[in-house]
């Protein structure tokens, strides 16, 4: 694919181990990826050590270790701040049967002009994140946008534990970008159930969605007031073109 801007990839990686040598060793086949920064957002496995020994062996990686958790929304930023590529894109660390046709796709819209912000939903991956994707597409962590548009969004998120899809979708809507849904087949990943215990993953799933429907429903808008007013947001405000 010839590409006219700089693409760079935020991995964000929290006690991964056991699953980021899978994502990494199909993203390191994407010869267009101007950067792919992994952020080992506090681990206390070998996160850390998996990314540094695939970066070893390639000079686009970077291997990026936050002292304590920060995260998901932390996590990503620090990512962003890492990158000069003009778009970014966002994957989680966990994922099952990403290959660089995917990443294509995410990113074709975003190239041609057509949409803002392009969004990556499961299609024939996993029967739990098939069905999570139909309900709610909007809670997918594979996206692709402006390097300086998420940045901006981030600032105000990297403060809040959850609801940082939730948060980019909001942002995107209150804006009145255009969005585009692109359908990933063949790609799924772990669910926190499977993560955890199953009781704890239980527990941590429903806190999310308990969060991210307070940002969702009545308190959007005040939310969104308080960060274009926060000092935060107006150190993080850019031009956009």
């Amino acid at each position: 694919m010839n590409t006219i801007f700089t693409v760079g990839v935020v991995i964000p990686a929290f006690n991964e181990a056991h699953n980021l040598s899978r994502v990494l060793l199909n993203i390191c086949e994407t010869p267009w990826l101007a950067k792919v920064v992994i952020v080992d957002d506090g681990s206390s496995d070998s996160t850390l050590s998996i990314a540094q020994q695939y970066a070893s062996h390639d000079d686009r990686l970077m291997a990026l270790q936050l002292p304590k958790n920060q995260g998901k929304a932390g996590a990503m930023l620090a990512g962003v701040r890492a990158l000069q590529t003009d778009f970014v894109i966002f994957l989680d660390a966990d994922l099952v049967g990403v290959h660089p046709n995917h990443l294509e796709n995410l990113y074709r819209p975003i190239e041609a002009g057509t949409t803002e912000m392009s969004i990556a939903v499961f299609r024939h991956g996993g029967m739990l994140t098939d069905a999570s994707h139909l309900v709610a597409p909007n809670l997918s962590g594979q996206r692709c946008l402006r390097r300086v548009d998420a940045e901006k969004i981030l600032i105000p998120l990297a403060d809040t534990r959850y609801g940082v899809e939730t948060g980019l979708t909001a942002y995107a809507k209150r804006q009145n970008w255009q969005t585009r849904k692109v359908v990933w087949q063949g790609v799924t990943h772990q669910m926190k159930e499977q993560k955890q215990k199953k009781l704890l993953g239980v527990y941590n799933r429903w806190q999310m969605y308990r969060q991210i429907a307070a940002v969702w429903t009545a308190s959007e808008r005040e939310l969104f007031v308080q960060w274009h007013l926060s000092p935060k947001w107006k150190r993080s405000s850019v031009n956009l073109h």
